[in-house]
């Protein structure tokens, strides 16, 4: 089914990298190992916080592209979504690029992406015959286009307790700013929730995975996911790899060599009370309907957070009292 396209969708630091890594060996899959942002390329209205963008009528789908695919040929921040360094070659994407014909709509992009990243990218193999897998976070958002446009694609929405998501994407945001403003890591999360409640109503071929079991029972959930998808399971789904080789991870907690669970409770020494309390009044349908348990109401909500500016404190103070 080279024409049904499979989507990887959910929040930041919620699984979505390590679940393309895991499809990347599969030889029936075109894995791309890389959020393309096709859809924001093509000027869709993106209200993701991490991704925000308004309409932009007169897109240059080309154009964007060649920035994007820069901005991840110049990255070393292993936490990131990929480093691709020496694998991309971009003389050969501007010569590529300069040949090929403007992209206007959704399969026009991602033909034009299958066609584009085999030639630049070394490791890749040719989409020809295979399935597309693409993973861009924002596209939760465009998910009913994505199912309209191609009506044979499979969505696979990896969710990951709350509590945790929202300490590891804090972490990851803290890493080179210290402590973020919490609206931004909440509103993304809300956004992810949102959209997955509502794609799971209006659109048919949509799996939902549990970040935990998979990390716990990674052969029970990826044999259940390849039938879902209807591929062959084998061994090389239960090895995470980019490009066929090896793949570390992004943690904020290390790298890995394999499917871990060892970090799964990590969060619970690591939370500070103003998310806690965030995602236990305002997530609770979430941490009921995935069995999550709830956490009490915690204390110290006004302690400062490390590396907590005096301004950004202020503001996430009073954060909560807005969302009331």
């Amino acid at each position: 089914m080279p024409h049904a396209p499979i989507f990887i969708l959910g929040s930041h630091k919620s699984g979505t990298s390590l679940l393309r890594s895991l499809l990347d060996g599969h030889p029936d899959l075109f894995v791309i190992p890389f959020e393309t942002h096709f859809m924001a390329l093509l000027g869709r209205w993106i209200t993701y916080s991490y991704r925000k963008q308004a309409p932009v009528d007169d897109a240059n789908f080309l154009e964007g592209l060649v920035e994007i695919l820069e901005s991840y040929a110049q990255s070393v921040d292993r936490q990131a979504d990929v480093v691709l360094g020496d694998r991309l070659d971009m003389d050969a994407v501007r010569a590529f690029v300069g040949e090929m014909d403007e992209a206007d709509d959704p399969i026009q992009a991602l033909t034009a992406l299958k066609q584009l990243l085999p030639q630049v990218v070394e490791g890749l193999d040719s989409a020809q015959g295979k399935r597309a897998v693409e993973k861009s976070v924002e596209h939760l958002e465009v998910a009913l286009e994505l199912a309209q446009t191609f009506p044979k694609a499979q969505f696979v929405h990896i969710v990951r307790n709350p509590y945790a998501n929202m300490v590891a994407l804090r972490k990851f945001k803290a890493k080179d700013q210290g402590y973020p403003l919490i609206n931004k890591v909440y509103k993304s999360l809300e956004s992810g929730y949102y959209w997955l409640q509502m794609n799971q109503k209006l659109i048919p071929h949509y799996k939902v995975i549990r970040y935990e079991d998979l990390a716990q029972n990674p052969v029970v959930e990826m044999k259940a996911l390849a039938e879902f998808l209807q591929i062959s399971f084998d061994e090389r789904l239960l090895e995470p790899t980019m490009l066929g080789d090896p793949w570390g991870g992004n943690s904020a907690y290390g790298q890995f060599k394999a499917i871990s669970a060892a970090h799964l409770d990590r969060w619970k020494e690591e939370i500070t009370p103003l998310e806690a309390n965030l995602v236990t009044q305002h997530f609770g349908h979430v941490l009921d309907q995935y069995g999550y348990e709830k956490l009490p109401w915690m204390k110290g909500k006004l302690k400062p957070s490390k590396g907590e500016s005096l301004k950004r404190y202020v503001y996430n103070r009073l954060y909560p009292l807005y969302l009331r």
